[in-house]
């Protein structure tokens, strides 16, 4: 792919003492040893003095992360879930993947990732959780329980006019509350079950989201355990403890 047919997005606040953008600025590291002719980009709610936490991005943009009152105690992330829809509507590139700041690419197999567009229109991977109601989820009709959620931390999709026009459905759902949920990936698993997009549910070692090592990870979002796989011969103290949790 030439530069301009791909971008890679992230859509992080200032919060935590712009944690969460040095965060995404090491996963846009480790993806462009993968995919490094796509365009990176950075949308933030403050002007960033501090250009080490921002140098692996092509395009750093300062956006409005403001969110509805009602939203004041549910999973919004500091207004990133709105700014995400908003920003992801404004990018020009044929192919988009948003990424989460906790995902890493690992792997060589994460170059092979574009190919996918050329035969669908968009992919992601299914849930940890797969109908996540401990949030207070209302039911969502019309949809089965066989067609669980998404993760929306990593999304690749073409951007068509059928992909914008599902952002715009699903922004509009989640920004009205019409579906009651706290978090966006239920009007996300409404809005992508009614389309006629050619959706592609990635493999689980390409949103690895566990604790358990896994040796064909090629994309962890999981950052209580990077250093595990940074650092494979030296497990962390967290990991000995929730391994020994589960056995």
């Amino acid at each position: 792919m030439n530069h301009g047919d791909m971008a890679i997005l992230y859509v992080n606040s200032h919060h935590g003492d712009f944690r969460y953008v040095a965060e995404a600025n090491k996963s846009a590291a480790s993806f462009k040893r993968y995919i490094p002719n796509a365009k990176y980009y950075l949308y933030t709610d403050k002007e960033i003095q501090d250009k080490s936490l921002i140098s692996e991005f092509d395009e750093v943009r300062v956006t409005d992360f403001s969110y509805p009152s009602f939203m004041e105690n549910r999973v919004h992330l500091n207004g990133q879930m709105v700014a995400k829809h908003r920003a992801m509507l404004e990018l020009k590139e044929d192919v988009i993947m948003y990424l989460g700041a906790d995902t890493y690419a690992l792997k060589d197999s994460v170059s092979s990732l574009p190919m996918l567009m050329e035969k669908f229109d968009i992919a992601l991977a299914h849930a940890p959780v797969r109908i996540n109601t401990e949030l207070g989820n209302s039911v969502i009709e019309d949809v089965p329980e066989c067609f669980p959620e998404l993760n929306c931390d990593i999304i690749l999709y073409r951007n068509n006019e059928g992909n914008r026009q599902l952002i715009r459905d699903w922004s509009e759902s989640y920004l009205s509350d019409r579906f009651g949920h706290p978090h966006d990936q239920g009007p996300f698993r409404y809005h992508v079950y009614h389309s006629q997009l050619r959706l592609y549910v990635l493999p689980p070692e390409f949103n690895y989201r566990e604790f358990a090592y896994r040796d064909d990870t090629a994309i962890l979002q999981n950052r209580f355990v990077l250093d595990d796989y940074l650092n494979p011969k030296k497990k962390s103290l967290l990991t000995k403890i929730k391994q020994k949790l589960l056995s």
